[in-house]
């Protein structure tokens, strides 16, 4: 089960580099519905099922939080580097 925690959360951070949140949330309900239904048609409880469906889903949103936060560092320390080169003065005037 761990090898799929963490296959799910490898997709989850490879679909937030193109993949918009919206579009990522109707695939996230859809897994998680497909993920209960099939855990309660092989024999789980109920509870079980909705258990685990709900896991998949926070593993698979937690992928996708990861990745959008190491982009916002990468691209915040960027925006440091740039700001400090901008204080470079030119001969030419702004006007």
């Amino acid at each position: 089960m761990a090898w799929a925690l963490l296959v799910s959360f490898v997709i989850g951070a490879v679909c937030a580099l193109r993949m918009p949140i919206l579009v990522f949330t109707l695939v996230v309900i859809a897994v998680m519905i497909a993920c209960g239904v099939a855990s309660y048609a092989t024999g789980s409880s109920f509870l079980h099922a909705i258990g685990w469906g709900l896991i998949f889903a926070a593993v698979l949103e937690a992928g996708y939080v990861f990745t959008h936060g190491v982009l916002f560092f990468l691209y915040a320390r960027r925006a440091n580097n740039e700001r400090t080169s901008r204080k470079v003065h030119s001969k030419y005037s702004a006007d």
